[in-house]
């Protein structure tokens, strides 16, 4: 039986919207939106994994009695936020998770999510490149709102693939 704290890796059985629902060893764990990324990157789960994926998760919650098990990606690092890690002009290496046809943070064209670093994940509009998940990309952040913990990025050459 899980417990809070363990990590797993969980194969993705259904994303929605507003979360993931994912399987360990039997066991359902659904991962909820705000508990994917330091970064308000997405408003959809749609946008961050498909089923089938395999993701590691932490436990935070496990209730016996109605049989939930609630688990977190970004939980298992360290709050950017509070280190003052994101900053306009900071260029970080980041790995090219996946591309999305429609992102929300790219007005509904097409993006790719990147990883500026674990537990941190943005969206970098198309900008005409073709990139390829699994690739690293040099992105530089251009935009920062800390209230919204949400950051704009771009490619730091956008007229060169920089990955």
């Amino acid at each position: 039986m899980l417990v809070s704290g363990d990590i797993v890796r969980a194969e993705v059985l259904a994303v929605r919207v507003f979360g993931m629902f994912c399987v360990y060893d039997r066991q359902e764990i659904q991962v909820l939106i705000p508990e994917i990324s330091w970064i308000a990157s997405f408003n959809s789960c749609e946008q961050f994994a498909s089923v089938g994926d395999q993701l590691r998760v932490r436990i935070i919650h496990v209730d016996a009695a109605g049989g939930r098990i609630a688990g977190t990606i970004k939980g298992m690092y360290a709050n950017p936020w509070e280190s003052n890690q994101f900053e306009v002009g900071t260029v970080f290496s980041s790995k090219v998770m996946r591309h999305v046809d429609q992102a929300d943070r790219c007005d509904g064209q097409s993006g790719y999510l990147v990883e500026l670093m674990p537990g941190a994940y943005a969206m970098l509009c198309s900008q005409n490149s073709s990139i390829t998940p699994g690739e690293r990309c040099s992105v530089i952040v251009n935009v920062v709102n800390r209230r919204q913990h949400a950051v704009r990025i771009s490619l730091v050459s956008p007229n060169q693939k920089a990955c």
